[in-house]
């Protein structure tokens, strides 16, 4: 059985990602999977924004700030989660501050117009495949009211929107968060079907070693009991060895077990070689 939960253990590089600690609960392996996707995520956002800041004139202050900022949190919230027995809380933490980011940079980041609008679905996959019971109802609910707030936002204070400075510059942003964000996506179905397969083999193996115990474990039983109903006789007088190691005659140990109730009687052959050596 050891050797072969040995061979269900994920790579090295795995291990680093999602956390030792808590490599075998599927939730906390999303949990970390998601903080390096938050600093990947931040990376490749912060090296958009240079570019747009760079080439085609857009300021991009604020998004830039917020990328640092998901790096940081996602370093940050990787090493935490490491410390707790249910990492996924800093995860849902994780996923409230960036949707709290998003919403704050709404605004300045072209609102529905702009690119900004795709994280969201990474975020609600990564809530769903991660967290349970009132915690994945709070969090989409936080979720959900984002949303509501930043088109409310956009709705009530249309002059306050930033526009992108040429359509190049839009089609750039769309483009690279689009395929940053359907990347993401991607990587954490990909993560998450891999770690269910493991799970899913290694709970097999446990069953075929259990239903192995349990088919060994009958087979010694019925051993036992075919010991058991084995009786010891003397093969000269007759008498049978009881449980305690003491012999007794074949009337005692049937009235001793409780089997039947001994009655004496004669049968027609003893009765006639009885008859004969009393004629003799």
């Amino acid at each position: 059985m050891a050797d072969e939960l040995t061979v269900n253990k994920p790579p090295a590089w795995l291990v680093f990602a999602i956390g030792a600690r808590h490599s075998e609960r599927l939730e906390s392996q999303i949990n970390f999977f998601f903080c390096w996707m938050v600093v990947f995520a931040g990376l490749v956002n912060l090296a958009i924004n240079i570019y747009q800041s760079m080439y085609l004139t857009v300021d991009t202050l604020a998004a830039t700030a917020s990328s640092v900022s998901l790096i940081m949190f996602g370093v940050l919230f990787h090493v935490v989660g490491r410390r707790m027995q249910r990492p996924e809380l800093s995860g849902a933490l994780l996923i409230v501050l960036a949707a709290t980011l998003i919403c704050l940079n709404w605004l300045s980041n072209q609102g529905t117009q702009g690119s900004l609008a795709l994280w969201f679905s990474p975020l609600f996959m990564i809530t769903a495949s991660m967290l349970r019971g009132w915690l994945l109802k709070v969090v989409v609910s936080y979720l959900t009211i984002t949303i509501v707030i930043s088109m409310w936002l956009e709705w009530s204070y249309p002059q306050s929107l930033t526009v992108y400075g040429s359509s190049q510059a839009k089609i750039f942003d769309i483009s690279a968060v689009l395929v940053l964000s359907a990347l993401i996506c991607f990587l954490l179905s990909f993560f998450t079907a891999y770690a269910h397969r493991r799970e899913r083999s290694r709970a097999l193996k446990l069953a075929i070693e259990q239903l192995k115990n349990e088919t060994y474990l009958n087979a010694a039983r019925l051993e036992t009991d075919q010991l058991r109903s084995l009786l010891p006789i003397c093969a000269w007088c007759k008498k049978i060895e009881t449980t305690n190691g003491t012999w007794s005659s074949f009337e005692f140990y049937l009235s001793e077990q409780k089997i039947t109730d001994v009655t004496h009687g004669m049968c027609p052959s003893c009765l006639t070689e009885a008859e004969e050596k009393e004629f003799d």
